[in-house]
């Protein structure tokens, strides 16, 4: 296992942006919430700092080589921020939810395969 500290910080990070995604889509009485592009460019801000602190200790065989996980991770970054400029430009709730979903499914794949992958072993 791989996971660390920045694990948890990073989930930390997801759980606001999610909440304020929430918070806009039901209408609820939360700050920042009530214009679909403040809480997009939230919810884009928040998942962009729990890709910077997501990092685990990396240890790839080799490091050159891009994994499905890195093309999966690149294609979930484009639609993100395919979904921030959709926000900021219409104004549109299903922007924002759109947002937040890619950042969750991001989080879980990278918190997936930082608790699946075994640490090297020390040499």
């Amino acid at each position: 296992m791989i996971a660390s500290v920045r694990d948890v910080i990073s989930t930390a990070f997801v759980a606001v942006a999610a909440a304020l995604a929430w918070g806009h889509a039901t209408g609820a009485d939360i700050p920042f919430t009530d214009s679909a592009r403040v809480t997009a460019g939230l919810v884009y801000l928040f998942g962009l700092g729990a890709c910077a602190t997501f990092s685990a200790e990396s240890w790839e065989s080799d490091p050159t080589r891009k994994r499905w996980y890195h093309r999966i991770g690149s294609l979930l970054s484009v639609v993100a921020t395919g979904a921030l400029v959709w926000a900021l430009v219409t104004g549109a709730t299903a922007a924002v939810v759109l947002l937040a979903v890619t950042v969750l499914v991001k989080w879980a794949m990278a918190t997936l395969r930082h608790l699946l992958t075994k640490a090297p072993v020390a040499a």
